[in-house]
């Protein structure tokens, strides 16, 4: 297993709503975990295919909650990676509406696709608004390097690899796994949907650029 540290791709402003979204999303793991009432939370404010209709803001509130610190933690740093130049390039109204609808997108992939919406386990997490920061990244920044390291026993191997790869082979994980019966709790639906969402925006983004580029000529 390799681990992603940085990009060489500098963004061009300060990542305000993204450092926002993680101390959100950190507090409201820290507070309730504090306070011992975290697991309580999850039926409450975390999204049940069964039950949405009776409580759909469960498809926002579930994506700032999280199961626990390497949930939290992994999905944050991926944020933080990713998220600052895809910031920089959507402008942060866009930006938000891009974290929140492939949130709530990753949400309902993950109940039409498990048992169309059938399902009483209740699902946690920022990946499906991670994945979508993700899908813009692969389209407008395919060519960056991301930095990562690989730890060979106890010696670590330091190599780059560009985001076409490293995200792309991502994606093509999360999208067989999410047709395995293994059973290991991950909403992979949630991450196919939310990266789709991004990944379809930034397409459309592209498209709508080199239109106004051409009527400049």
């Amino acid at each position: 297993m390799f681990f992603p540290y940085r990009d060489d791709n500098p963004a061009r402003s300060f990542p305000f709503l993204t450092i926002l979204i993680i101390l959100v999303n950190c507090s409201l793991f820290i507070l309730p975990a504090w306070r011992g009432n975290l697991a309580a939370l999850v039926p409450e404010y975390g999204y049940t295919p069964e039950h949405f209709i009776f409580k759909p803001l469960s498809l926002f509130t579930s994506i700032f909650l999280h199961a626990g610190i390497l949930h939290l933690v992994s999905n944050m740093w991926f944020l933080w990676l990713f998220g600052d130049n895809v910031e920089d390039d959507f402008g942060r109204t866009r930006y938000l509406a891009l974290y929140l609808l492939s949130g709530v997108l990753g949400n309902l992939s993950h109940g039409l696709l498990t048992g169309f919406f059938t399902s009483q386990v209740s699902v946690i997490g920022a990946s499906g608004a991670v994945a979508g920061v993700m899908g813009v990244y692969l389209v407008r920044y395919y060519q960056a390097r991301i930095n990562c390291v690989f730890f060979l026993v106890f010696y670590p191997v330091f190599f780059r690899i560009r985001a076409l790869w490293f995200i792309g082979l991502w994606f093509l994980f999360e999208f067989f796994a999410a047709f395995s019966s293994s059973g290991d709790h991950v909403a992979h639906w949630a991450h196919v949907g939310g990266f789709l969402t991004g990944f379809l925006w930034a397409l459309k983004k592209n498209e709508l650029s080199l239109r106004r580029r051409r009527a400049e000529y």
